[in-house]
């Protein structure tokens, strides 16, 4: 199973543009009901190397209604969005939840509640997360960021990497530093130079895996910092948005 039959199994039944045949998908390389392959892949499409059958000029139904599929724009003047290359998504056969920000950092902090999905998380808002997303079973929960394949499979490893940058933030480390790990001279009085030698001492060993990424990509912008603040401007020290503990739920 691919993600793209489970996306194909939620979205609504659409009527192929010519009478299918039978052929070899160029997307999963199975021998399926098939359709020409322009009706879903258009010659600007480039990434060839994600496709099972590249040579094939044929594409199953279930793929060219996922890489097909679109939405009405609120705007009417303009044409139609496509819901699963423009949002974070996660599908699990029966239901597909379209997220924002806020929303895939709880799926990715706490963990989805399904025996067997598949997510994407996406910063351009061009590419097909359909064709690439691993689809997870049991306890495993691997998610497709863009093209990278980022393990969430360790919850524990996810909770004390999320504490670890969440405490850098409320550090003063701002999200462009953790991510680049590279802080002026003169931003390090601000911050601390023991708060800054010790978090770049963690971090480096890290920072350029796909989970530190990731993570640090879901990290609250600025503005929800402030409104964090402003609901709590005297949080206790040893207690903080970051924190999993088991018996509470967790605050974002």
């Amino acid at each position: 199973m691919i993600a793209i039959d489970l996306l194909a199994a939620v979205l609504p039944h659409k009527e192929p543009p010519e009478e299918p045949q039978r052929g070899i998908c160029c997307v999963s390389g199975a021998e399926t009901q098939t359709i020409a392959r322009k009706y879903a892949i258009l010659s600007s499409f480039t990434s060839h190397d994600v496709l099972r059958a590249p040579l094939s000029d044929r594409v199953g139904i279930s793929a060219w209604r996922v890489l097909a599929n679109t939405a009405p724009n609120k705007d009417a003047a303009k044409r139609d969005s496509r819901p699963l290359q423009q949002s974070h998504w996660i599908c699990d056969g029966k239901t597909i939840e379209y997220l924002d920000r806020k929303d895939l950092r709880r799926k990715v902090i706490v963990g989805p509640e399904m025996d067997i999905w598949a997510g994407y998380a996406t910063t351009s808002y061009k590419k097909h997360g359909s064709l690439l997303a691993p689809v997870n079973t049991n306890d495993r929960q691997v998610w497709l960021w863009e093209t990278r394949v980022v393990d969430c499979s360790d919850r524990e490893q996810v909770a004390e990497t999320w504490r670890r940058l969440r405490d850098a933030q409320d550090a003063g480390i701002h999200r462009p530093i953790i991510e680049a790990l590279d802080i002026s001279p003169g931003y390090i009085p601000k911050v601390g130079w023991r708060v800054w030698r010790d978090f770049e001492k963690w971090a480096r060993p890290r920072w350029l895996s796909p989970l530190y990424q990731f993570l640090t990509y879901l990290l609250p912008s600025k503005e929800e910092l402030k409104a964090l603040q402003a609901e709590d401007p005297e949080p206790e020290p040893t207690k903080n948005i970051c924190q999993l503990p088991q018996n509470e739920q967790l605050q974002f």
